[in-house]
């Protein structure tokens, strides 16, 4: 027994020992970095990056009236270039960046007709707006479908974002009841992504607020 515990000590002598114990600690390094992720994701429309009152602007609707009018938001469509979870940026003309480190948390066009409902629903006296997709009986109770082909969303931190849309109107049969472009430029005031994306969320503001005002015209 002896001699055996002599053979272990002399296999496990110090200089090993600290070799394991260091390959030990440089495994638990890289564990850890590969745990580790950097990436920050983000969602549009949070309520303190809402958009001003804008002169002559209906106010917000709020819980004090309603209508019957049933509205759905949707489908939204989007470039395929936006069609993914990086946020683009554009660097030039007819060039884009993909941030490797920030990433919308939902697709960005879930989060373009949430944020047109919230806005459309604030501003026309109805509690009936729905997104899509719907099915079945539900769709017979629109009154309203608003449509939204987005041509352009995307700017510089530090600069503006840009957001091109072609947005329709339909009524109860799928009729046509406007069909109509809108640009809107929103100056980003701060650098980084955050300020970006507060950005883009006040030019869809200024979007809804004029798909509502269009909505109020017809209802009288």
């Amino acid at each position: 027994m002896e001699s055996v515990d002599r053979v272990d000590i002399r296999v496990m002598g110090p200089g090993k020992a600290v070799r394991r114990l260091l390959g030990l600690v440089a495994f638990v390094g890289l564990a850890g970095c590969a745990v580790s992720d950097p990436t920050l994701y983000y969602t549009l429309g949070q309520p303190v990056l809402r958009a001003a009152e804008s002169p002559g602007s209906a106010p917000a609707s709020g819980n004090s009236a309603t209508g019957t009018a049933g509205i759905g938001v949707g489908p939204v469509i989007v470039p395929v270039y936006l069609e993914r979870s990086q946020i683009v940026t554009r660097t030039a003309t007819d060039q884009v960046e993909l941030a490797m480190f920030h990433r919308w948390a939902e697709p960005l066009r879930d989060g373009i007709a949430r944020v047109l409902a919230e806005e459309i629903g604030a501003r026309v006296p109805t509690d009936r707006i729905l997104i899509y997709p719907w099915r079945g009986v539900v769709a017979r109770t629109l009154q309203y479908q608003v449509v939204v082909a987005v041509v352009r969303f995307d700017g510089r931190p530090g600069s503006d974002i840009t957001l091109d849309t072609r947005w329709r109107i339909l009524g109860t049969n799928g009729d046509e009841l406007t069909f109509k472009r809108s640009t809107v430029v929103e100056p980003v005031t701060g650098a980084g992504y955050e300020p970006m994306v507060a950005a883009m969320t006040r030019a869809l503001l200024t979007l809804g607020q004029q798909i509502a005002a269009e909505i109020r015209a017809m209802q009288h």
